[in-house]
């Protein structure tokens, strides 16, 4: 957004006009004092022009009318107010609010709607510790649905790592199965074979990261000594046979 000290008439003809879909009229808060929104690139070069014979214009980091456009919506609600899918003839006011506020919670409801509906069975919870994902999978449960239980991912727990949580629930949503099929069956990628034959069991321990070079004795011996070629006493080590070791050094006879 860019505040100007011009009033609106001035902002609309000698600004705005030609431009008209890249960015538009804000915010009125004087008869000279108007910001306006829009493409920041666009954005810029107006302030850029403007500074020259304006000074006062300040420029502000906040919403833009463009990001903020109606779309068409893709993802399914689910309410645990109604306990089902929320679709276009229910009304999201202030009833459904205050009914939200004050009516039991139907979530147990909403998780049959959405198993019955077969969305896909993965599930964040966002909380300071995780108490309902025992409920999600007694949900499944209770539907015979034991053969695809639910992955829960957690983002907080109670006196553990908040780092450490999410990083696992991070790889556990990585290594799922759960992902995977949905990668396959919104893609034609290898339609014929099964996606569970392009899977193995991942490793639940922690990884050892000790060092596994393997290499020969005479290789290991060589290493070492270029890694480390003058001895304190023995001075410049010599590689001319890796089976013998062989070491150069200069005696002063003079020496007592």
């Amino acid at each position: 957004m860019l505040a100007l000290s011009m009033s609106e008439e001035e902002v609309e003809n000698k600004i705005l006009k030609g431009i008209e879909h890249l960015v538009c009229i804000a915010v009125v808060n004087s008869p000279h004092r108007v910001t306006i929104s829009g493409d920041e690139k666009t954005i810029d070069e107006i302030q850029q022009v403007l500074s020259i014979s304006y000074p006062n214009v300040f420029k502000a980091c906040v919403h833009q009318k463009q990001i903020f456009n109606p779309i068409c919506a893709q993802a399914k609600c689910y309410s645990s107010v109604i306990g089902d899918k929320i679709n276009d003839n229910i009304l999201v006011d202030g009833q459904y609010w205050w009914s939200n506020v004050r009516q039991a919670v139907r979530f147990y409801n909403a998780i049959t709607s959405i198993i019955k509906d077969e969305v896909e069975n993965v599930f964040l919870e966002i909380s300071p510790h995780p108490f309902i994902a025992t409920s999600i999978r007694e949900c499944y449960e209770l539907t015979n649905q034991q053969q695809s239980s639910p992955l829960i991912l957690l983002t907080l727990k109670r006196k553990e790592n908040e780092q450490i949580t999410l990083l696992t629930s991070l790889v556990q949503l990585t290594t799922s199965s759960h992902v995977w099929q949905q990668y396959f069956h919104t893609r034609q990628v290898l339609p014929i074979k099964n996606h569970e034959e392009y899977f193995d069991n991942f490793s639940l321990y922690k990884f050892n990261l000790s060092s596994r070079w393997y290499e020969s004795k005479d290789s290991s011996i060589q290493h070492l000594a270029n890694r480390i070629p003058i001895h304190p006493l023995l001075d410049i080590r010599q590689l001319v046979d890796q089976r013998s070791a062989t070491w150069k050094s200069l005696i002063n006879i003079n020496l007592p």
